[in-house]
């Protein structure tokens, strides 16, 4: 995965702005700018969005991963659990503490990701 981002990002820097919206499933469409967290619930995921919404889309995690791969904020930090590290306040340990006092678990194997993307990003 990691180096289908870094190819994918590299064709895609200039082309894809954050104002993109992106398909998400069921007629929705959002921008990377909104929504805060993905959570994953089988085949369903739940969008946190930054005004406080948590809406259910019929769409699994891993399609939605392959959706925001050219974002570079959206990071997959768990199985089931994807982030957009723009509203990242802090890192408690294993949680991620996100606005909206959102809450998610950072799993050991993915923690390198996220340090690099935020490295990425700065």
């Amino acid at each position: 995965m990691k180096t289908i981002r870094k190819k994918l990002t590299k064709d895609f820097t200039e082309s894809i702005s954050p104002f993109t919206s992106v398909h998400v499933g069921s007629r929705l469409e959002f921008f990377p700018t909104e929504i805060v967290m993905i959570e994953a619930d089988v085949s369903y995921s739940f969008l946190y969005l930054k005004n406080g919404q948590r809406i259910i889309v019929s769409t699994n995690i891993q399609k939605l991963e392959e959706r925001f791969l050219p974002f570079m904020n959206m990071v997959r930090v768990h199985r089931s659990y994807m982030i957009n590290t723009q509203f990242l306040k802090h890192i408690d340990g294993v949680n991620a503490i996100l606005v909206n006092d959102i809450q998610c678990i950072i799993s050991r194997r993915k923690r390198n990701d996220l340090f690099n993307a935020m490295q990425i990003i700065n």
